[in-house]
């Protein structure tokens, strides 16, 4: 099974993944892929590479899912573009896809806990404009539109 979580920045989804991996699931999170292969510094992070994160998301996700483990995917994943991709890719392999939506609040929360949380070196003021184009790019999941198996809402 792959979980995709959808919520703003701070919103609780990576305390959510934290315990998944207790219970044995494979978290798959852009921000530690982009933090990893630029040795620990998410600040390097480049649009260029994009193919080489989205790339090793969709490796780890391939081969957790065919080994029968179940995947949580803790991004953001606030568009239905952005979770057809991971819909597509599960569905390739039978795996079922759940959708665990977290409440979206004002982004200025948002941003003031993602400071609090884990800043990594950014100011509120950077934290509060990324909340901004989260909430102005969402899109609420939709089973019809979107074909994924279960919509768990407002966690």
């Amino acid at each position: 099974m792959l979980e995709l979580l959808v919520g703003n920045i701070a919103s609780g989804k990576s305390t959510y993944s934290k315990e998944a991996a207790g219970r044995g699931c494979v978290i798959v999170n852009n921000d530690a892929i982009v933090t990893a292969i630029h040795g620990g510094n998410y600040q390097l992070y480049n649009h260029t590479y994009k193919p080489i994160y989205k790339a090793v998301e969709n490796t780890i996700i391939t081969v957790a899912l065919s080994l029968g483990r179940d995947v949580v995917v803790d991004n953001t994943n606030n568009t239905r573009k952005t979770r057809r991709r991971y819909i597509g890719l599960a569905h390739s392999l039978d795996a079922e896809v759940r959708v665990r939506e977290f409440l979206w609040m004002a982004p200025l929360i948002h941003a003031r806990r993602r400071s609090i949380s884990d800043g990594r070196g950014y100011s509120t003021e950077y934290w509060l404009k990324v909340a901004e184009r989260k909430s102005g790019d969402y899109e609420k999941p939709d089973i019809e539109l979107e074909g994924f198996d279960e919509l768990i809402g407002d966690c």
